[in-house]
């Protein structure tokens, strides 16, 4: 998981491949991880409904309580929680488990991967072991990739609206290379329903750089050709020297 944490070198890209990762070891109807900007946390990557775009800390919530006690957060019944935040308020009775992990990084905390399910008591100890395992490891990657503050954001400000195209290339490409089953969760839930994230794919598919095949009627599902290996080396190549 660390390896292949190390291939990203934006936090969206590996927020959404942290969430894939975990949402194929412990399923749940919503994934988030979030990182705090302030006295805000700010959602960077998402698995199924919406949970929140931004969560002021100062408020009560599940992850606010994360947060403030670097404790894991296991409930079993939200019902019974009276930080329980339901987000945008429409799955406020369906979401009646959740599981809050701490991301920490040398004692200070830097965001959370929360776990939500529409069942009472879903998560167990042993989901929250597996859950705080990976969290050490994707602490360390929001640390690595957002750079430290203290040296003027270097790699905090790298965000989205600054990214270039080849960077969007190499972040989806990154993610077939990662795995067909990250990749397709990726592809289908976050580029394809977002217009420049369709363009972006379609455009590789044109280079050679993936292979769309049809797998049924409705679906279909994407692979690197060596075409894409190749653009992969060459990027990472183009970087090392530049020292970007």
């Amino acid at each position: 998981m660390r390896h292949k944490l190390a291939q990203y070198h934006l936090l969206e890209d590996m927020a959404m491949f942290a969430t894939t990762t975990l949402h194929e070891l412990v399923p749940a109807n919503k994934i988030a991880l979030a990182v705090i900007e302030g006295d805000t946390l700010k959602s960077v990557a998402a698995i199924g409904p919406r949970v929140f775009m931004d969560l002021s800390l100062n408020w009560p919530s599940i992850n606010a309580r994360t947060v403030k006690t670097k404790q894991t957060q296991l409930v079993n019944d939200t019902r019974g929680d009276p930080d329980y935040f339901p987000g945008d308020g429409r799955d406020a009775v369906t979401m009646l488990s959740e599981l809050c992990v701490p991301l920490i990084y040398q004692d200070e905390v830097l965001g959370t991967i929360n776990l939500e399910c529409r069942e009472a008591g879903r998560f167990t100890e042993d989901d929250k072991r597996v859950a705080e395992a990976l969290a050490q490891k994707i602490a360390e990657a929001v640390h690595r990739v957002r750079g430290d503050p203290a040296e003027g954001k270097a790699g905090g400000g790298r965000g989205a609206k600054n990214r270039s195209t080849m960077d969007n290339y190499y972040g989806i490409l990154v993610a077939v290379y990662g795995g067909e089953t990250v990749l397709n969760r990726i592809v289908h839930r976050v580029a394809l329903p977002w217009k420049r994230g369709k363009e972006m794919v379609s455009n590789l598919v044109e280079k050679g750089y993936l292979r769309k095949e049809k797998k049924s009627a409705a679906r279909y599902v994407y692979r690197i050709t060596k075409q894409g290996v190749e653009a992969l080396k060459t990027y990472d190549d183009m970087t090392e020297k530049l020292g970007t």
